[in-house]
């Protein structure tokens, strides 16, 4: 499995459960560009395997710290505090990113594992759209993408119509979902009604007393506030924890449906929605695998199992 991350609070808690899971072999991890600063994405990477006691043994690896034809964007600080970890400022990691370019190391793995490598995007797709682009040919051998993004009869949380990592990099989004890759996607809206951690959870979360569990309790200060405040949540949602969830254990997912999806890369009000045919509008196969509801219960048991580990 490749992790493409853009690594901050919730990218940094499926990190760790991504690399701690006995039923995952993790490759790698790509960084791409989206939360914060992207030096400060690749240390909160890297931090996080240190953290999870896998220091120098999942390298990391640096991709595209731009769009692929916008400007950068304005960061999400104000989600995951400036440094992307609720500043907590966490010294620098003992590991160092690799030289070669991510781009080039998932064409490189998806090419000597074909058909065996399933690449996790809980970022915007950059990275993604251009391995596709200067290798077309990989599209047929990655067995499968799992995309953080998007929602099913719900609404934005960037703008009415999308979500954050295809609002950053829509034409990269709209790359991935014509290349023909079998794709899932899982919500903003799953993670509304599925991950959400409220105050009670965080008491258990705390007295859980472990290395794991003080590190989620620090990383997610603003997040917390931030949902609570902003998004009118009763805790904070867990978007790409519960993608990763759902890889690990498919059963987390209780229903989806597959449908025809598009990207919107001109609109002025809902740029970067997912298009979805719901009726099928397009006459187009589908092209996507959409989550659309998860269990909770199982989500925070995998979460609370995990930080109890150390």
């Amino acid at each position: 499995m490749i992790l493409d991350t853009d690594t901050a609070t919730d990218d940094a808690l499926a990190v760790l459960l991504a690399v701690t899971s006995p039923k995952l072999k993790v490759e790698a991890l790509t960084i791409t560009c989206g939360n914060v600063g992207f030096e400060q994405q690749t240390k909160n990477a890297l931090y996080t395997l240190q953290v999870a006691g896998k220091k120098g043994q999942i390298p990391v690896y640096q991709g595209s710290a731009r769009p692929l034809v916008r400007e950068v964007h304005g960061s999400a600080t104000y989600v995951h505090g400036s440094d992307g970890m609720s500043d907590s400022f966490f010294p620098d990691p003992q590991q160092k990113p690799e030289k070669e370019h991510a781009v080039d190391a998932i064409i490189r793995l998806v090419g000597m594992y074909p058909n065996e490598v399933t690449i996790v995007a809980i970022g915007p797709l950059t990275n993604i759209a251009l391995a596709l682009l200067r290798e077309p040919s990989i599209a047929k051998k990655i067995k499968g993408l799992y995309f953080m993004g998007g929602f099913y009869k719900f609404y934005g949380n960037i703008n009415p119509g999308a979500t954050y990592n295809a609002w950053v990099d829509p034409e990269a989004a709209r790359v991935v979902f014509q290349s023909g890759i079998p794709i899932t996607t899982v919500g903003f809206d799953v993670s509304v009604k599925s991950s959400v951690f409220t105050d009670e959870d965080y008491v258990r979360v705390e007295k859980l007393g472990t290395h794991y569990a003080d590190f989620f309790m620090k990383i997610n200060r603003i997040r917390r506030k931030y949902c609570k405040e902003h998004q009118k949540m009763n805790g904070s949602n867990h978007p790409d924890a519960i993608t990763i969830a759902a890889v690990i254990d498919p059963t987390i997912v209780t229903q989806s449906v597959s449908r025809f999806v598009d990207v919107e890369t001109r609109g002025e009000l809902t740029l970067g929605a997912l298009a979805i045919d719901e009726l099928g509008v397009w006459g187009k196969s589908p092209n996507a695998t959409i989550c659309v509801e998860a269990d909770e219960l199982k989500f925070k048991k995998m979460v609370f199992d995990t930080l109890k580990m150390s």
